[in-house]
């Protein structure tokens, strides 16, 4: 599921995905995104949040939007749906685990964003110390995920505890809110974290 590239996981990952296109497009929404933004996704998938993005008028789409997707599967698809956009969209894709991300500097992300995400950030202190490197300070990193739903006592899932993901966010430099979003046919839970 961290990174399918086919099969029943695969094929189970791209379902999710699409279930998942209206907590996307609504997590993209709350970002309240601008043109001075450094935008990152982590776990970008096929690009549901690239089509809101291309939706939005021109002040709100970032300066540069950077998309993390480890799948070549995914990311393969994804390039094919950035060519189809009706915006032309400031984007570059990395295939690399984003425990390690040499393509951005210190401090030069405002806006961070993961659907359904965290779960698979193992060990998770690490992630977060890397991606505290990139944010900018009083910038904003928001998981959204679906604890309860996910299955539970996995190797894959290994971030399931709404308080342990606050908690290690806190130890890594953020203030975190959490706030459980409701949307067309459901919710998910918003951590969000601004860095100290």
């Amino acid at each position: 599921m961290r990174a399918p590239t086919g099969g029943v996981r695969g094929w189970l990952a791209m379902k999710i995905m699409e279930t998942n296109a209206s907590s996307t497009r609504e997590a993209i929404r709350r970002l309240q995104l601008n043109q001075n933004d450094t935008f990152v996704e982590l776990g970008t998938g096929h690009g549901e949040s690239l089509r809101r993005i291309a939706e939005m008028d021109s002040v709100s789409i970032p300066k540069r939007i950077v998309c993390v997707e480890i799948s070549t599967k995914f990311r393969n698809e994804l390039q094919k749906n950035i060519a189809e956009l009706p915006t032309k969209l400031p984007v570059e894709i990395h295939g690399e685990d984003c425990i390690k991300m040499p393509y951005l500097s210190d401090g030069t992300v405002t806006k961070l964003f993961g659907m359904n995400l965290i779960y698979f950030l193992n060990p998770l202190p690490k992630y977060l110390k890397e991606i505290n490197r990139v944010m900018k300070q009083n910038g904003s990193v928001v998981f959204g995920c679906k604890l309860g739903v996910i299955p539970s006592n996995t190797e894959e899932f290994a971030n399931i505890d709404q308080n342990d993901i606050a908690d290690a966010m806190e130890d890594a430099g953020f203030d975190v809110t959490t706030e459980k979003v409701e949307i067309y046919g459901g919710n998910y839970l918003e951590i969000k974290g601004t860095k100290r």
